[in-house]
């Protein structure tokens, strides 16, 4: 019978193929994975670079990728990066402006209190009906008192004196109509007085809304003073717009 080998097997050997192998599979998945790519706005590519592996010293590929913008596309972002910072020079330029608009303290005091209503219904009412009534008096006692006189001549000339049941009879009767004119006119005071009170109630509330309204819009225009400038400068802070357009050009969104 024939004898055996006594050689082993080159473990080793297979070892290092199999691992030269998977180098060179995933090689060229990298590569396959790393086309170049090119369309109307510029370009993506791949540049291999042969360095040394600092960790292990030993040979390696780097790879490196390079965006490229189309002309067109350079001039563009080049003419939007100039005027952005344009923007951001004027800006900058704008400190002293907003120093002198919000440095001084907020002055409130100059636009006074919120106007309140003084309204007293039962004064106001009262105080109405009380002119309402002394109006009527004033057109009264003159008529009233012109009446008297011509009546009591009247009487005289009909041989009447004070004293006589005829006379004292026909001046009860006037003066019975003449405070019933003047109950009324009373009367008539309190329906006027009513109706005075409403309107100056209506021309109270209507006078508070518009010296409120115009407050608050003084208020408004005075915030909005003090806060202009800083408006301005937000605008053309270009962190927001650069960001944007970034993502435009990258093509990460609108």
């Amino acid at each position: 019978m024939g004898k055996k080998s006594s050689k082993a097997p080159d473990v080793t050997g297979a070892a290092v193929k199999e691992g030269e192998y998977s180098r060179d599979t995933s090689r060229d998945q990298i590569y396959a994975n790393r086309p170049d790519q090119y369309n109307a706005f510029g370009s993506l590519t791949w540049e291999p670079q042969n360095i040394i592996d600092p960790a292990t010293g030993k040979s390696t590929t780097k790879w490196v990728q390079r965006e490229n913008m189309s002309s067109d596309l350079r001039n563009l972002y080049d003419s939007q990066m100039s005027q952005y910072n344009r923007n951001a020079q004027m800006a900058a330029a704008m400190g002293d402006r907003i120093n002198a608009e919000v440095s001084a303290p907020v002055n409130w005091t100059q636009f006074g209190d919120v106007q309140a209503l003084d309204y007293d219904p039962t004064e106001l009412r009262q105080s109405a009906e009380n002119a309402a009534y002394q109006r009527a008096v004033n057109r009264l006692d003159p008529q009233f008192e012109g009446d008297r006189q011509q009546m009591e001549i009247r009487l005289r000339n009909r041989g009447l004196q004070a004293g006589d049941q005829q006379y004292q009879s026909e001046m009860d009767s006037f003066m019975r109509g003449r405070n019933d004119a003047y109950e009324q006119a009373r009367l008539g005071a309190v329906g006027e007085g009513r109706t005075e009170a409403d309107m100056l109630w209506n021309q109270q509330v209507t006078g508070n809304q518009i010296a409120n309204a115009l407050r608050d819009k003084q208020i408004e225009e005075y915030i909005a003073k003090r806060q202009y400038s800083i408006g301005e400068q937000q605008a053309l802070n270009p962190i927001g717009n650069i960001g944007q357009l970034s993502n435009v050009i990258s093509g990460g969104g609108e």
